[in-house]
């Protein structure tokens, strides 16, 4: 039946070329499930979007609903205190007017309070407030008007913590306070204690993308509204209270919304989410655009198919070309797909045999640098050697010509296992925990010649990295840098700090001294020179420096390394980065 509905639709109206023929029939063909399936998918998504946005407005103010009451409950935790010590003392040697002892006290309180504000994002204040006006903050000490503080409070469904509404502190920030009572067993009446959160907080907890009309709004049991988008309606009662919040249309300042709230028992609050219907309805409208451009676009596609026919051999040709260009910009990744028999085949075949030609001898130069860095690793261990044998040595022939035979003992030991790390029976990589020893062998061969001149401490927070491999003698040329240009030259006491630990994915150690510093410009210099923004003719300038960062980088990629900070006269710290996901 098809067949000849084509065959006379094609003879009278005298379409001859095969080309024409398949695009009338692909039209024909695929033009009619396009237009049936778009009407059918649009009534479909019309009826089903009102619910999705009502069940996606739902689920966010839930969500929002249990993200604030986790928030509120761990602020709860910070101010529920059964008898606190430093609170009681407090109270006890205020009674007893002993204001000298009691300060070590309030101390401590501020104290207490400051570490737990820098453990809760959003958390601005910890106070305590007594029943005089009297105030221990982790701001310090200071008087308020409680009358004042007290009108601001209304009591959640707990009864024992109060909220108050959103105000300016006098600190000038925008905060909420929550409030618990306090009972010391002492003291007749009770104190407050009171956390101030940041206004930001709850910008945070609604800060989701329902349009650019649409927004969430928090309100108390009163109408007041809590957080706004629009900050100038914080504290005003709100349109919606008359109306009871309800989960339905509403016209507000003639704008229709589609509103949906809850109630946190917790805070006594309502979360309100507003989606704008005029948003809702343009999406509407925007499934219906989409719907009518993807027709044009099938029809677009059918018609450029039947041209694909007639350009199959050119495109070949274009990629090759598109390829070519990419390569001549130094992407050797690329490759052509050369499946057949043509000639345009064969000239892919060559084109892929000439890329894999470069890779190769690309990679030969990266070995052959390699190699040359190791090379040049090779003759750092030797530089290190000599001077520090010789020095050593003399020390200890020294110890015995004095009959010191214990400390020349410990000295002959101590230099034993430096070179017995050092050589680690020739391999490049080692444990940290070899490496950390070296240092501490080396610091004690070091401080055993120069005295109490300076002191070493070694800290490793992390222990699992002890066991991870890293490249022999990373530590110990920056430590003897630290003693001779650092400590040495200086007239205080000197101390080097060793300290290694892991942050994501890098292992990172800092060797710290307190000597004589860097000047600013010469850091400035050497971090130009380890990052290579400043290149130096002068191969042995920060040679140990360059060394170690070379190999790591060589070793673990480019972003591991080596940074310097200095203060002068005060210290110098050299941070070695290694980051482990570079590593080869």
């Amino acid at each position: 039946m098809f067949n000849n509905f084509f065959k006379k639709l094609f003879n009278k109206i005298e379409i001859h070329t095969i080309r024409t023929k398949l695009i009338i029939s692909f039209l024909i063909i695929g033009l009619l499930p396009i237009l049936l399936s778009g009407l059918l998918s649009f009534n479909i998504y019309r009826g089903a979007i009102n619910d999705r946005i009502s069940a996606y407005s739902q689920e966010m103010v839930n969500r929002m609903e249990r993200d604030l009451e986790d928030y509120i409950s761990e602020i709860e935790t910070f101010l529920s205190r059964e008898q606190d010590f430093y609170i009681n003392q407090f109270i006890k040697l205020t009674q007893a007017n002993d204001f000298r002892n009691n300060r070590k006290y309030a101390f401590r309180i501020w104290e207490d309070f400051n570490n737990l504000k820098q453990m809760k994002p959003g958390l601005e204040d910890i106070a305590i407030t007594f029943q005089d006006g009297r105030r221990i903050s982790s701001y310090g000490t200071y008087n308020i008007d409680l009358e004042n503080f007290r009108a601001r409070m209304y009591s959640d469904s707990s009864g024992d913590i109060s909220f108050t509404s959103p105000y300016t502190n006098y600190l000038q920030q925008e905060v909420i306070t929550i409030v618990s009572s306090y009972y010391p067993e002492i003291a007749e009446e009770n104190v407050l204690i009171s956390a101030d959160i940041d206004l930001d907080v709850l910008a945070n907890l609604t800060d989701f993308n329902l349009g650019e009309k649409s927004y969430f709004l928090i309100a108390d049991q009163n109408g007041d509204i809590i957080y706004h988008p629009n900050q100038e309606l914080i504290g005003q009662r709100s349109l919606l209270y008359n109306a009871g919040f309800p989960d339905r249309k509403l016209n507000l300042n003639g704008e229709q919304y589609i509103l949906t709230s809850t109630f946190s028992y917790a805070t006594g609050w309502y979360i309100i989410s507003m989606a704008s219907a005029d948003e809702v309805e343009a999406e509407l409208n925007y499934i219906t655009d989409i719907t009518l451009y993807m027709t044009l676009v099938v029809l677009l596609i059918i018609i450029l198919l039947t041209i694909y026919l007639s350009s199959s051999l050119s495109r070949p040709i274009q990629k090759l070309q598109e390829l070519t260009h990419r390569a001549s910009e130094n992407d050797l990744s690329v490759k052509i797909d050369t499946s057949g028999n043509d000639e345009i085949a064969e000239l892919g075949q060559s084109f892929n045999k000439m890329i894999r030609r470069i890779n190769k001898l690309m990679e030969q130069n990266v070995r052959e640098q390699k190699l040359l860095r190791k090379l040049e690793m090779e003759s750092l261990d030797n530089q290190i050697k000599p001077h520090f044998i010789y020095n050593t040595l003399d020390l200890i022939i020294g110890l015995l010509e004095n009959k010191d035979f214990d400390r020349a003992t410990h000295m002959v030991e101590a230099l034993g296992k430096f070179f017995r790390l050092s050589l680690s029976h020739g391999k490049e990589m080692v444990l940290i925990r070899n490496e950390i020893k070296h240092v501490k062998n080396y610091l004690f061969i070091q401080q055993f010649r120069h005295g109490e001149e300076y002191e070493y401490i070694i800290d490793v927070e992390d222990h699992e990295i002890m066991d991870k491999h890293i490249p022999k003698l990373i530590l110990q040329p920056i430590v003897e840098n630290a003693i001779y240009h650092g400590l040495l030259p200086s007239e205080k006491k000197g101390l080097v700090i060793v300290k290694g630990y892991r942050e994501n994915k890098n292992i990172y150690f800092k060797i710290v001294d307190n000597g004589v510093g860097i000047p600013a410009a010469k850091v400035d210099e050497i971090n130009k020179i380890l990052t290579g923004r400043l290149e130096t003719d002068d191969q042995q300038k920060y040679f140990g420096l360059r060394n170690v960062d070379q190999r790591l980088k060589l070793m673990y990629g480019g972003s591991s390394g080596l940074r310097v900070e200095s203060v002068e006269g005060e210290k110098t710290t050299v941070i070695i980065r290694i980051d482990q996901r570079g590593g080869k």
